[in-house]
């Protein structure tokens, strides 16, 4: 599934019109299959009473025909309009003229909203992206309370729930948390990142008439079964460990020795023919007897846990026997693990492909213009907090906008970005973009970025490019937490628990 932002909905319908497509011809086509897709939904519950919330916009305008439509095919339609004594555009006002039976009260509202089936919530689209105030915000907190007190009453968006932003997903309080969302044309990025994921339910996309050749540029969709399954490793019954890829981890620290456990055993399970942990010396031991099918790269150290200077030196007279280097889960950020973090990352070998996670990313942060030091292509996994630091900005302001901070950096760092959390964001430099739509608590626990990191490293052993390892790793990470999710809940569920379940998620995803 395409997604775009609302400025390049913008742009195509502008592209529509210069064709000879009108806004009435598109509104029109999308009030019809607004219209269709609510009466499927009418006859699955047996019901007949519509309440359309209609602004004053072409979201509006849509609700509109859809409740022509809907009238004429015999529903019980009525329509909630509170604009209805201020100016509108010429197309909204003949559709409002052709509806009938509205009204723009909020007292009437409770009244219909006491015996409605449906809710069809055209109150505002993708050009509004400001604070609800006023009777639109009333209204929207009214449907909510009494869908509260009425669970049967069913709520069907119109291209996206008014009060999310189109692009980032942010959402207003009093935004209505649909059933459905019927986006209309393509669908609209905000719906699968941020709080869209919560708040839009489950989301279509109707064709309303744009002509094919106007969407070739999109660059970003959504990370799908057939696209995983396409980009999945292929493993020959005739290969051996080396046909899948050596991996090379450094990772692990005294305080974080589990980072580099999972990071192994994630490699592993995911089919990595041979994974190296390089770690401090005294740590070997306890991790080995996790992972006994790992190899091991002691590193020499300056007190217990913690790698000397020397140590860069021993790893990179080992890379050039590996095909991928995974460096930073559970390093911590003392002087020498940055030492290790620059020294490696300034001498690497040609063509190795290189995962940069967790304490190596915020390393990097306190380099100015590191960027312009490492200039190969590598996977970075920041979350949030990690991508204020190296973007020089705030959690909050990364949140306000994950889909452009993240086609920004990528194409400034010259690096394949992941920008995980709910709705993770994949993006290549070029600016290929892949959302994952998932969010799940059982990823918000330690440990399951290491996990990830070291799914991605897995991946990219056994032949995958450095943007579709980072995809898949995503997908794949995001159906082991549902599975366990589905079998013991989301809570108390552990990094660990992660790692059994890719071997089973993978074996399905080929036979599907």
């Amino acid at each position: 599934m395409e997604i775009i932002s609302s400025v390049q909905m913008r742009q195509i319908e502008d592209a529509c019109l210069k064709q000879g497509i009108s806004t009435e011809t598109l509104m029109e086509n999308a009030g019809r299959v607004v219209a269709v897709f609510a009466r499927h939904l009418l006859e699955e519950q047996n019901g007949c009473r519509v309440l359309i919330l209609a602004g004053a916009g072409n979201n509006g305008g849509d609700g509109l025909v859809a409740g022509r439509y809907l009238r004429s095919w015999g529903e019980k339609v009525s329509i909630f309009v509170p604009f209805i004594d201020t100016p509108k555009g010429k197309t909204v006002q003949g559709c409002l003229e052709a509806s009938g039976d509205i009204f723009a009260g909020l007292a009437e509202l409770e009244e219909h909203l006491a015996d409605a089936d449906l809710v069809i919530d055209a109150l505002l689209g993708t050009g509004v992206n400001r604070s609800l105030e006023g009777i639109y915000k009333e209204a929207l907190q009214m449907t909510a309370n009494v869908r509260n007190t009425r669970p049967e009453m069913q709520v069907l968006a119109v291209d996206l729930p008014s009060g999310l932003n189109a692009d980032t997903g942010q959402a207003d309080d009093a935004c209505l948390k649909a059933d459905f969302t019927l986006s209309l044309g393509i669908a609209k990025q905000g719906l699968f990142t941020h709080r869209g994921l919560e708040l839009s339910g489950a989301v279509s996309v109707a064709d309303i008439g744009i002509p094919p050749e106007l969407t070739t540029d999109i660059q970003a969709v959504l990370i799908e079964k057939d696209w995983a399954k396409s980009v999945l490793p292929v493993r020959s019954p005739h290969a051996n460990k080396g046909s899948f890829g050596r991996v090379m981890i450094v990772a692990g620290s005294d305080r974080y020795i589990g980072a580099a456990i999972l990071a192994g055993s994630a490699a592993m399970r995911v089919g990595a023919g041979l994974v190296t942990l390089s770690l401090p010396k005294s740590l070997t031991g306890a991790v080995a007897s996790r992972i006994p099918e790992a190899t091991y790269l002691p590193l020499p150290e300056v007190s217990s846990g913690t790698a000397d200077n020397s140590a860069a030196r021993l790893v990179l007279s080992e890379l050039g026997k590996y095909d991928v280097l995974l460096i930073g889960p559970g390093l911590g950020q003392t002087g020498y693990s940055a030492r290790l973090v620059t020294e490696v990352l300034s001498n690497l070998p040609v063509g190795l492909k290189v995962i940069i996670d967790a304490d190596a990313l915020n390393i990097l942060s306190a380099i100015p213009d590191w960027w312009l030091e490492y200039k190969f292509d590598a996977v970075l996994t920041p979350h949030p907090g990690e991508m204020a630091r190296l973007a020089k900005t705030t959690t909050e302001a990364v949140q306000s906008d994950r889909f452009g901070l993240c086609q920004k950096f990528a194409c400034k760092w010259g690096k394949t970005l992941i920008l995980k959390g709910a709705g993770t964001i994949v993006t290549s430099p070029q600016g290929e973009t892949l959302c994952n739509p998932a969010a799940n608590p059982v990823l918000a626990s330690a440990g399951t970025g290491d996990v990830l990191a070291g799914i991605i490293g897995g991946l990219l052993g056994q032949g995958v490019s450095l943007f579709e390892a980072a995809g898949l790793g995503v997908y794949l990470h995001s159906l082991a937490a549902e599975a366990l999710r589905s079998e013991i809940g989301d809570a108390g569920v552990l990094a660990s628990d992660l790692l059994l379940k890719l071997p089973v998620v993978i074996k399905g995803l080929k036979q599907d």
